[in-house]
Parts: structure tokens; sequence; C-alpha cells
């Protein structure tokens, strides 16, 4: 008999233990059942199938003399919505998009949205009010990065959450090029998220290994620095999926009396 998938990844993520330093993040291997993730890998999409990010807009880096945002006009990263999965027939993953439709209606669904949030909840409360009642959006993406991308520390949008990795190489030689978590040599230096900044400006605490079939969460904090270094290899594609769950409205008990 085989793992039922939503519930295998439910399990794992359920039952992985978040650590605190310096904001709450969590990282497991395997998070899918190993006949799923082998599925996984013989349907990527080609990367003519996909849209470079600066179609879908990207956030700015940091001018270290002006402290000035610089936007980026290309990043070799490129993306496929999973969203539109329902409604295209063809679309980025073409006629082997069976396995992704799969994913697609539960990682988007309230389930596994409320399983997420459960697992920062104190952070949740931190940051919004024991109070507070949060109304949300999810979003889940296929990225391909390639040689050369990187993303200077930085800590998200002020609208997110929530972000999750799930890394999706072939084996382990590209373990080095995970995402990175770091803290700012100065120890007052917060961050909406707004702005990238430099990396000379940042100590890194550990990398979340890019290994296959594994996962990287965390909570958005304005402490939650995360990064990539360069990658230098040649002709190389980093494969990942992305999920994140944004802030749309936040309800205390106050404004919603008034």
């Amino acid at each position: 008999m085989t793992f039922d998938v939503e519930e295998f990844v439910h399990y794992q993520i359920a039952n992985a233990p978040v650590r605190a330093y310096p904001y709450p993040h969590f990282y497991l291997q395997p998070v899918f059942p190993e006949t799923f993730y082998r599925r996984i890998l013989e349907t990527m999409p080609d990367t003519e199938a996909l849209t470079p990010i600066n179609e879908f807009g990207t956030v700015g880096v940091v001018d270290p003399k002006t402290g000035q945002r610089i936007k980026s006009a290309f990043e070799p990263r490129y993306i496929a919505d999973l969203s539109v999965l329902e409604a295209e027939e063809e679309g980025a993953f073409g006629s082997d998009s069976d396995t992704w439709r799969s994913i697609s209606p539960w990682l988007l669904g309230d389930r596994f949205r409320d399983l997420i949030i459960g697992k920062f909840v104190p952070g949740i409360r931190k940051r919004f009010g024991t109070n507070a009642r949060l109304v949300t959006r999810v979003e889940a993406r296929f990225v391909r990065d390639m040689t050369d991308y990187s993303i200077q520390p930085h800590t998200d949008t002020p609208t997110k959450l929530v972000s999750l990795l799930f890394y999706l190489p072939s084996d382990e030689s590209m373990r080095s090029l995970g995402t990175s978590v770091y803290v700012p040599k100065d120890p007052t230096f917060t961050s909406d998220g707004r702005l990238r900044h430099p990396f000379e400006q940042f100590r890194k605490v550990m990398t979340a290994g890019f290994l296959p079939n594994s996962l990287f969460g965390f909570l958005k904090t304005d402490q939650a620095f995360h990064g990539v270094d360069v990658i230098k290899a040649e002709a190389v594609e980093r494969n990942l999926l992305l999920y994140n769950i944004y802030v749309q409205k936040v309800v205390t008990s106050d404004s919603e009396a008034a």
C-alpha cells in the first residue's frame, strides 16, 4: 500500500521541531513519500515554459553608499504558478501536469494553511498580539534558479507571514546551495523586508542543505534574515516549490468592536 501524499506531508511537518533562534524555523527530510518524489523529478517543467521573475516584480537591493533601493532588471530565476493548474490544459507542466495537479488542491487549501500557521502560533502572537485574528491568502510556485542567481539577506515583504521552501534536487551534489540564515553584525538592526542588504553586514548562522526531498520553513519577522550565496557552478538548475502565506488583514478585538 502506498502512502497518501497529503497525509505523509502533514505528518512530517506536524512533527518537525521548530527552532527559535534567531527566528522561528524548521528543516526536515523527507517531506514527500519517496515514490511520489520520484514522480516530481520525472515531471519537471522545461525552462522555456517558465516565466522570468522580473515579470512578476522584484524587491530591491540597497546601495551601501546612498542607502537607496536599486531594482534588478533581470535575475536568473524562473517561475510557474501552481494556482492556475486547474484552469490550464497544458501550461508550464505540459501533458505531465497530473502529478502537480494532485498537489495544488490540498497545498493551497485551508487545512494545510492552518497546519503551517499552527506551528508558528507563539511567534505570530508575538508579532500581532494575542487577540489578533488574521485574514490570509496563500500561493504556491515552482521555482528554478540558474547559475549566477543569489539573493542578499532580507526578511521578506511586510505582508509575508510564513514561507516554505520544498527542495527538489535529484541528488546531494548541490547541498551548499540551500537558503542560509543570517544574523546582523549590529544586534540592534532590523528590517521590515522591503530591501535586501549586503552580505558583509551579516554573520551566517546555518544553511538549510539543498538536499533531495527536504523542506525549510520559517516565520516572517523583522529579524528573519535569509538569503542565498551566488551560484557559481555552471549549468545549475536549482529547483524548488515555494509556498507562501500572506496577511491580508489583521482584526483585533478593538477594531472588530469599532
